[in-house]
């Protein structure tokens, strides 16, 4: 359909003197009347100003367009606005009905673009005389004017000694990139099936959370956190992970890396040391070293974190653990061990941080309850995270803190940021409240444990000449070893391209044989079978041999006999 183009008259005046009309009339030849102010004969007392009607000559409207009319109106309006010089304030726009006639639309669509430029500030009323462009206009107040001449060059500024010491190297724009690796990366760890999320569920509690408290959640909401979601997260680690809490001791915050920065902050001072695992969470790492902490490395062995120490070494102020699936090994700590820590943490007046990551996804026997849940001393900071259930993006976690933290803690919270959004919080509280988040934790349990079957399959058949798959009883990753270390700096070149990492990445003085870490939650079988095949085939043209089995004579095979704690591969 052809555009609508219309040029408005320009120029209708009144200042004493006769000035052609035509409106969309033929000219007669004669003279119009003078045009005059309301008052009949008597000439004003001041004299009157000279008002001039914009002539909107760009305006273009494309009936074709998907964006409505009333909107593609209001936009070229406001662009004539900003672009023109009507700065003085006498610019009258034409009648709804005179540009509803020209442009050959309704009346109404014209309304209701005048009626969003009122709103927005662009236009200005006054009765009997018609409307006009505002002065100023809203750009005036908004946009800061460009300064002259050309900046000075300035030495780099003094970077502080927290941020320096943050072990991450990232730059420029690798931070654009989220920690999954971006959309072509497969394989990556920690990441769950998001395509899997009940999205119009959520949105339907969205939009009743919103429908039935409405302005109140646009407000600050409390640094406790929402009240309804805090009684809901109680209940549901009470029931299943078995905690012993009230909704009182639980804090809101956002996803897992606040919760450590919060409690490193409460509890540590510049100097103190924090333990954590190693290998273990990078971001753990980061998160204690830039809160100040010395971080002490301590060993993994087959029952969780080696506790044993000398007295006389600084006694640690918080000690970061994953007790239900270590990480990145995979081992789940003991019943033995857990009771040995907390027995520690109470004789050296330390506080235990459990993150209990993952601790929904277990495919072989029954989960023992969580750390928080035998401690009777009040030691242990309970942390857990809906990030890694639901989606990374919501960034939302809860705190269950000891009695004699919570006030500290809430402090801190309202320091960082407040409060996470009030509008996901109620939402979450429904989810959980209503039962969804229970039914999508068993879907989501059953999708994993048929893709991890998938996968160990695949990856047998196709690597399993190179490489020992160690399977643990939770989680959503495996960790890989390699039979052979030589080919190690081929395969880690070739793994970086589908977002795989070495197990070295996440070890600060254990020294492992060489290994990978592969996720499995957040891929299809076809894409889990696409990413092993491009690592394999890479190995197949690396040492010239056909595919499959064939890669290394079974007898040949040199498995590690590394494994979590050995002394040898730790250093003092």
């Amino acid at each position: 359909m052809p555009q609508v183009t219309r040029d408005i008259p320009l120029l209708e005046t009144w200042s004493g003197t006769s000035v052609p009309m035509h409106h969309g009339n033929q000219m007669s030849g004669k003279t119009s009347q003078t045009a005059r102010p309301r008052g009949v004969g008597r000439p004003p007392h001041k004299k009157a100003r000279k008002r001039s009607i914009i002539a909107f000559e760009m305006i273009r409207l494309d009936r074709a367009s998907v964006e409505p009319l009333h909107q593609h109106l209001y936009r070229q309006i406001r662009q004539e606005l900003e672009t023109g010089s009507f700065s003085n304030g006498s610019w009258r726009l034409p009648s709804s009905r005179l540009l509803a006639t020209d442009l050959g639309i309704s009346r109404f669509t014209v309304k209701l673009a005048f009626s969003k430029l009122h709103a927005e500030g662009y236009l200005r009323s006054e009765v009997g005389s018609g409307t006009f462009a505002a002065d100023p206009l809203p750009e005036t107040l908004l946009r800061v004017g460009k300064p002259n001449g050309r900046p000075e060059v300035e030495r780099p500024p003094r970077i502080s000694e927290r941020v320096r010491k943050i072990p991450d190297r990232r730059t420029g724009k690798q931070f654009d990139i989220g920690i999954d690796g971006g959309p072509r990366a497969t394989l990556v760890p920690g990441v769950p099936a998001v395509d899997e999320f009940p999205i119009a569920v959520w949105e339907r509690l969205r939009a009743e959370v919103l429908a039935q408290k409405g302005a109140h959640l646009l407000r600050y909401a409390s640094s406790h956190g929402d009240a309804d979601l805090r009684k809901a997260i109680a209940a549901y680690v009470c029931d299943f992970r078995g905690a012993r809490c009230h909704p009182d001791q639980i804090v809101v915050v956002a996803a897992m890396q606040q919760a450590m920065l919060i409690s490193a902050m409460a509890l540590i001072d510049p100097g103190d040391t924090a333990w954590i695992e190693d290998p273990g969470f990078h971001q753990a790492l980061r998160t204690f070293i830039f809160a100040g902490a010395t971080v002490v490395p301590r060993p993994i062995d087959p029952e969780g974190i080696v506790i044993g120490r000398s007295f006389s070494q600084p006694a640690p102020k918080i000690i970061f653990v994953t007790p239900s699936h270590q990480f990145p090994l995979g081992i789940t700590m003991s019943l033995a061990r857990r009771r040995a820590l907390i027995d520690f943490a109470r004789a050296r007046d330390a506080f235990i941080f459990e993150d209990d990551y993952n601790s929904e996804f277990r495919f072989n026997g029954p989960p023992l309850p969580c750390l928080q849940g035998l401690d009777n001393a009040g030691r242990v900071i309970y942390a857990g995270t809906m990030s890694k259930i639901l989606y990374p993006s919501l960034r939302l976690g809860y705190l269950l803190v000891p009695e004699q933290l919570v006030d500290s803690i809430i402090k801190i919270r309202a320091v960082l940021d407040q409060h996470s959004s009030a509008i996901d919080q109620a939402t979450l509280a429904r989810f959980l409240t209503e039962g969804f988040f229970l039914s999508h934790i068993k879907r989501m349990r059953q999708l994993y444990s048929e893709r991890r079957d998938f996968f160990i399959e695949e990856f047998n058949q196709l690597l399993g000449d190179h490489f020992e798959l160690q399977i643990p009883e939770a989680g959503l990753h495996f960790v890989a070893w390699l039979r052979r270390g030589a080919d190690f700096p081929f395969i880690r070149d070739i793994a970086a391209e589908v977002g795989i990492k070495p197990l070295s990445f996440f070890c600060i003085q254990a020294k492992p044989p060489p290994a990978l870490l592969f996720g499995f939650a957040s891929w299809t079988k076809a894409q889990i079978r696409e990413s092993l095949l491009k690592l394999a085939s890479a190995l197949v043209r690396k040492n010239g041999r056909v595919r499959g089995r064939a890669f290394l004579n079974p007898s040949t095979r040199q498995v590690s006999s590394w494994r979590p704690g050995a002394a040898t591969q730790t250093r003092a």
